[in-house]
């Protein structure tokens, strides 16, 4: 019995010496008392107990993770890594735009000493032309977009566009008034006859926008086409803005983002321009004359260059300013957006 009891401890040492190494665990034979046979005086053989394992927990399920629905290909886009804007937007836009205009199609109806009927037929005279036409209009839209696919945004607007268009024209008098109120003894000469015509329209703007880039810098590609339509008399405007824009991301922390870009702006307007106008004293007996007038009008130079930033401050909420500067034009974009 004492042989048998060393044996043990031995066994049990080196048991838990390969437990500690971490190797598989070697069933250990504990020694059960037994009683003596009275006759043969031995002893019951030892019955080997196993030890008693514990049962393996269960192991978690792996986190399943969801996507939207929008944008198409969204799911892949993000399991490649790329950061993807939410896709729906709704934005709060001002935009404030000078423009120097080009002329066509001026139609008058001139009278002396009184106005043209509102029903007069409108002409195209020679002795009647434009000069200098400049047009400075405030718009404050509401735009909602979508991102359809990672590389697809379609937006639509509504706003309300204020401001004037300025035209000057220039009358021959003497081809307008003949003998005897302009004569070549005293000719009347030319009268310089400035009007501005108020702008208070309506506008609806629809336009997508192409992008592509990675989590350090993007390049986009928009096209927009804005009507403007006017209540009273007529300045109806139509705009078509092309613009391509690139720069780099940069990460402030957290989900604060932010992109500097350059890039280019070809941005035509289109505008009819209506009204009436009177001139003051212009000949002997103190008449003037009354100039019933309608114009078209478009962008003299319509290139421009572009420099602005985008300010992702979350996942929701970003904040836009951008300047276009060219060589007859300037325009000023603000804009808040949020995405739900």
């Amino acid at each position: 019995m004492r042989g048998l009891t060393l044996l043990s401890v031995m066994t049990l040492g080196v048991a838990g010496h390969a437990r500690a190494e971490e190797v598989p665990p070697v069933p250990i034979i504990t020694q059960v008392a037994t009683s003596a046979d009275p006759v043969s005086g031995t002893a019951d053989r030892p019955m080997p107990v196993a030890p008693t394992e514990e049962a393996a927990e269960p192991a978690p399920e792996p986190e399943r993770r969801t996507y939207p629905l929008l944008p198409i290909g969204g799911r892949a886009a993000i399991e490649r890594g790329y950061h993807i804007q939410r896709a729906l937007g709704a934005s709060g836009m001002l935009i404030h735009n000078v423009q120097h205009m080009n002329s066509r199609n001026l139609a008058v109806a001139i009278a002396k000493g009184e106005d043209p009927p509102e029903g007069a037929s409108l002409l195209q005279v020679p002795f009647v032309t434009t000069t200098e036409m400049e047009s400075r209009t405030s718009n404050s839209e509401f735009k909602a977009d979508v991102w359809l696919f990672p590389f697809l945004n379609l937006f639509a607007g509504i706003g309300k566009v204020k401001g004037h268009v300025d035209v000057g024209v220039d009358i021959d008098l003497d081809a307008f008034v003949p003998f005897p109120f302009c004569r070549p003894a005293k000719p009347c000469g030319h009268s310089q006859l400035p009007f501005k015509a108020d702008v208070d329209n309506t506008s609806f703007t629809f336009g997508s926008i192409l992008g592509y880039g990675s989590n350090s810098w993007f390049a986009a590609l928009s096209l927009a086409k804005t009507i403007s339509v006017a209540k009273k008399d007529r300045s109806d405007m139509r705009m078509t803005n092309i613009a391509a824009r690139a720069g780099p991301r940069v990460s402030l922390g957290g989900d604060t983002i932010l992109t500097p870009y350059v890039g280019a702006n070809y941005f035509d307007m289109d505008v009819t321009v209506s009204g009436l106008v009177r001139s003051g004293p212009l000949f002997e007996d103190g008449d003037g004359v009354g100039l019933r007038y309608k114009v078209d009008l478009s962008s003299r130079r319509p290139w421009a260059g572009i420099a602005g930033a985008n300010l992702e401050l979350s996942s929701h909420w970003a904040m836009q300013a951008e300047y276009n500067l060219g060589q007859e034009s300037n325009r000023f974009v603000l804009s808040l957006t949020f995405r739900p």
